[in-house]
């Protein structure tokens, strides 16, 4: 892994360097999660669904899909990801 050094400015911003922007698709408004990692500042990219339950896949065992909740879930990780971004 390489390193690199950036420099935070006003209001604890810092620029993300370009090939790494590019990289990761990282543009105006895209969203990190940032957290404090064993004692490192560690950035990561927010992953996006294409349909929101795929971030549920295989948490749930049930015999056979029930509709009504996976509509519910659907809007309630929807309305999550929509805040978040």
């Amino acid at each position: 892994m390489k390193y690199l050094s950036v420099e935070v400015g006003k209001h604890g911003r810092i620029i993300l360097p370009k090939r790494l922007r590019q990289k990761y698709g990282v543009k105006e408004g895209f969203r990190l999660i940032i957290t404090d990692f064993m004692g490192q500042i560690l950035l990561l990219p927010v992953k996006k669904y294409e349909n929101p339950t795929e971030a549920l896949y295989g948490s749930v065992k049930l015999d056979k899909p029930i509709e009504e909740p996976k509509r519910v879930a659907r809007e309630h990780i929807r309305e999550k990801l929509f805040k978040e971004a």
